[in-house]
């Protein structure tokens, strides 16, 4: 597959920008929603160079052990909006998301004049933050992490702050929050390319739809082509695009080639075996359907009954409702 090629070689690029001897810059944003108080969400953190340092240093390690899972375990995907129990690691192109790369437009440049100014408050209120990695040739990485990634210990009122220096070998006073970064990331950008290892935080802080629908809404005119849908087609493609976890399996069924494998009078039959709240049958040797877009339980049955919800063991004959499903990769 041409995109992961081309992200196993964005891998190899991140590895030997990281080796070289030039010097490495870093900068760290903040962002923590809007009050009525304050009206900025980006803040720059500025840090000592050591601190900086160990960030650059946690980042590498991160990235090299991705890229050795990647390379393990063959767990780079073209993203298609699967759930992440096994532990995938999704690839988009910018020019794929438009919204996407708008999103990542949206981080401040290193020059950012809205500093962060120690408020605790701020810090209570963080979403996530972006750690940008500059090169010496002018390529840029771009790490972001969910809030879990701050350990944020905030001062208690009347209460004496203090923490122990190795250097000075005794307890100093602290005058502000104390902030663990655990050195992590859910997903990054390195030129054109998202990596995703943290499907739920990319979603959650990206608010990404516009994929999503767009990728549904080809699987509902693929299934137009295949199956009568009824007069009422593009009401119920609307309603399955705007259910954001029908439109996910909808795309990913379509993107596995599920839809082309699909025959007609076995596609009735499973309707009517497990009973499902739609109505179906065949027609000039094909599937026709009557769905009701309003009828919340009748589309879902419908996105189920398309996507191979319904799974039978060969092994042990047990029914299962499987959700998430991926091709089988080569055992030998």
């Amino acid at each position: 597959m041409p995109l992961v090629d081309d992200a196993f070689s964005a891998l190899a690029d991140i590895h030997a920008a990281f080796e070289g001897d030039a010097p490495i810059g870093c900068h760290v944003f903040v962002f923590s929603p809007k009050t009525r108080e304050r009206r900025e969400e980006w803040h720059r953190i500025v840090m000592a160079h050591e601190v900086a340092d160990r960030l650059i240093a946690s980042a590498r390690d991160s990235l090299f052990s991705l890229e050795a899972r990647a390379a393990d375990d063959q767990a780079l995907a073209e993203f298609d909006f699967d759930a992440m129990t096994d532990g995938s690691i999704g690839v988009l192109k910018t020019e794929d998301a438009p919204a996407i790369s708008d999103w990542l437009s949206a981080v401040p440049p290193d020059d950012w004049s809205v500093r962060f100014n120690g408020d605790e408050k701020i810090l209570e209120r963080v979403r996530f933050y972006a750690t940008r990695i500059n090169f010496s040739d002018g390529r840029i990485l771009t790490l972001f992490r969910g809030s879990r990634g701050l350990n944020v210990i905030l001062r208690e009122k009347g209460a004496i702050s203090a923490v122990f220096s190795r250097e000075q070998n005794e307890m100093v006073e602290v005058d502000g929050a104390v902030v663990s970064f655990d050195g992590l990331f859910d997903f990054f950008s390195w030129d054109n390319t998202i990596f995703i290892s943290n499907f739920r935080t990319f979603e959650s802080v990206t608010n990404i739809r516009d994929v999503t629908m767009r990728k549904a809404a080809f699987a509902m005119d693929a299934l137009a082509e295949r199956f009568g849908l009824g007069a009422n087609s593009e009401m119920l493609k609307e309603e399955v695009c705007k259910r954001t976890l029908l439109a996910k399996r909808l795309a990913a069924a379509h993107r596995n080639g599920v839809i082309d494998d699909i025959d007609p009078n076995n596609l009735v039959e499973r309707a009517e075996e497990k009973g499902l709240r739609i109505r179906c049958r065949i027609e000039n040797g094909n599937a026709h359907f009557e769905i009701d877009h309003n009828n919340k339980g009748e589309v879902e049955d419908f996105v189920d009954l398309l996507t191979d919800l319904f799974l039978r063991s060969p092994v042990t004959g047990r029914e299962w409702e499987a959700v998430v499903k991926r091709p089988p990769r080569p055992r030998s």
